[in-house]
């Protein structure tokens, strides 16, 4: 069994993506074209150049991100590459609603950007971030942010648990600073902040789901024609009717990242390719499923390693 898995928000950086344009011109060139006539602003520039701060703005970030996922999975296609299964983290849901053919990209293309666009409203008005804690077990962290959201009133809850010990928690900023200055006091656990930006997954994000929950009435969401795992519960989605539902809880919503993998261990999934920016995904998969073999298209030699033993 092979599975494509797609990264979210958090992987962007300057020059993401070149690689793809520069192997598979044919291919991807009229991809970033067509993106930036949907978008009307230059995306093929800010991912190739940035700036840094530009890629962070979520309107920019989460079509950046999905646009650079989507070409790797073009790319995989032409190769003759078709997945037994597929997942993605958090923002790469989306991708993989592309490839299992419940939307179109450009329809994809256009939610995610709407989904920034909410998500960086709700930052302007809350003062929210994001930390990763290393070391603990989820209950512990679990119980560490109740603590804080006891002492102080504010929110702090998870947000990610992306391996057994490692876990991302999202709320209001002094909370999350409160959180962080109690783990590394423990000699067993360290915690650092994350430059995301917004309190993703987490109650704060409540305000922007009405609106979410709207505009994605807009769209025909189709059964998956392979399977898509949940990032909210790690289940196949049964129908588009679903995708669309859980979509629209997704922002508040904790992405099960150690129970996708714990599904792709049942599937007997045997390699995994990650397509998009960077090489989170495919650091999990090691670190859990140590006898699964892991591609990159991040990774040029690797992605066409991997495309050619298929």
């Amino acid at each position: 069994m092979r599975a494509f898995l797609f990264p979210g928000q958090g992987t962007q950086k300057p020059g993401m993506g070149t690689h793809l344009r520069e192997h598979y011109p044919r291919l991807v060139e009229p991809l970033w074209r067509e993106a930036e006539e949907i978008l009307g602003f230059p995306l093929t520039r800010l991912c190739e150049e940035g700036p840094v701060e530009r890629l962070r703005h979520m309107p920019v970030t989460q079509p950046a991100v999905f646009l650079c996922s989507y070409a790797a999975l073009v790319a995989a296609r032409a190769n003759g590459a078709v997945p037994d299964v597929v997942a993605g983290h958090s923002l790469g849901e989306y991708t993989a609603l592309a490839a299992a053919s419940v939307l179109t990209w450009q329809e994809v293309l256009q939610l995610v950007h709407r989904r920034g666009v909410l998500m960086a409203e709700v930052q302007q008005r809350v003062d929210g971030k994001m930390a990763a804690v290393i070391g603990l077990a989820i209950e512990q962290v679990e119980r560490a942010c109740a603590d804080v959201r006891r002492d102080t009133g504010e929110v702090v809850e998870v947000a990610n648990h992306n391996e057994p010990r490692q876990v991302v928690v999202s709320g209001q900023s002094t909370a999350i600073d409160d959180l962080v200055r109690r783990v590394i006091t423990r000699p067993d656990a360290r915690a650092t902040v994350l430059r995301i930006g917004g309190p993703a997954h987490s109650s704060l994000m409540e305000s922007a789901t009405a609106d979410f929950v709207d505009y994605l009435r807009r769209f025909d969401f189709r059964s998956p024609r392979t399977p898509l795992l949940s990032g909210s519960t790690a289940a196949p989605y049964a129908s588009g009717e679903e995708i669309r539902r859980q979509l629209g809880d997704q922002l508040v919503h904790r992405v099960r990242w150690v129970d996708v993998m714990a599904e792709l261990e049942r599937r007997s999934v045997s390699r995994t390719w990650e397509l998009g920016p960077g090489k989170v995904l495919s650091g999990f998969v090691q670190r859990a499923l140590p006898r699964v073999r892991t591609y990159r298209s991040h990774d040029m030699p690797s992605f066409l390693d991997g495309v050619a033993g298929w």
